[in-house]
């Protein structure tokens, strides 16, 4: 692909992909950890925790909206041993355990830069087990909710059933936010071993976040960084 090609094809995944997160965030407020009858803390004010997205080098970047968001979970404030005044004043909130939100993506781009048509994605999909639902693109779903989603790499990332036969895209962004329904290494090992799938089925690549071919060497560094991100919160 033209290095023009690719800049578009990024781009449109940065905005498929910042749509998605972004709206997932508008419907559900983010998830604590659980504590015993702890309260959960008070919604952020409106734009407060949009994250930006990924750039070439995987980092988030100035296409974004925002900062990272850091999930809060609460905790139980601990009354001092023998101090009956202080078991009768009213708990205090201890400090919050935090959790930086990961996103992970590939990308998957047709080996000849050319169009992959609808039939042929919708059907590898399918293969995979994913399923077609919100937003209208295709997700991995464990006890109702996403473990990761499959979108077009052209924006809005629509990847509709309905329009299969009149439909084509250069390829596809494969993306999750963590934490999510499953464990990490699980969710990133899940999400790696289903875009090769999908290469294959769509004579296809599969492209890091720097838009290089992803290698055994580079899936490791991404499964790697994951299980690093996941020590920091016990997860």
């Amino acid at each position: 692909m033209s290095p023009l090609q690719w800049a578009l094809l990024v781009v449109g995944a940065v905005a498929v992909i910042a749509i998605y997160v972004y709206s997932r965030r508008e419907k559900s407020p983010p998830r604590a950890r659980s504590a015993p009858h702890a309260a959960p803390p008070p919604p952020a004010a409106p734009g407060s925790d949009q994250i930006e997205m990924f750039s070439r080098g995987g980092e988030f970047d100035e296409l974004g909206v925002g900062k990272p968001r850091r999930r809060v979970a609460p905790s139980v404030a601990q009354t001092p041993a023998g101090n009956a005044s202080a078991a009768n004043t009213a708990a205090q909130p201890a400090q919050p355990a935090q959790i930086e939100e990961k996103l992970v993506a590939v990308l998957i781009a047709e080996r000849e830069g050319t169009a992959i048509f609808g039939p042929k994605i919708h059907a590898a999909l399918r293969a995979q087990g994913l399923t077609y639902g919100d937003r209208r693109i295709y997700h991995r779903v464990d006890g109702g909710r996403t473990v990761f989603s499959v979108a077009s790499l052209i924006k809005p990332g629509v990847l509709d059933p309905t329009e299969a036969q009149s439909f084509s895209t250069p390829g596809l962004s494969v993306f999750m936010l963590l934490p999510g329904p499953v464990p990490p290494e699980t969710a990133v090992g899940d999400l790696l071993g289903t875009a090769r799938a999908l290469a294959r089925q769509l004579n296809a690549e599969v492209f890091d976040s720097n838009r290089e071919p992803l290698t055994a060497a580079s899936e490791r560094a991404i499964v790697a960084d994951v299980k690093a991100w996941a020590r920091q919160y016990d997860l």
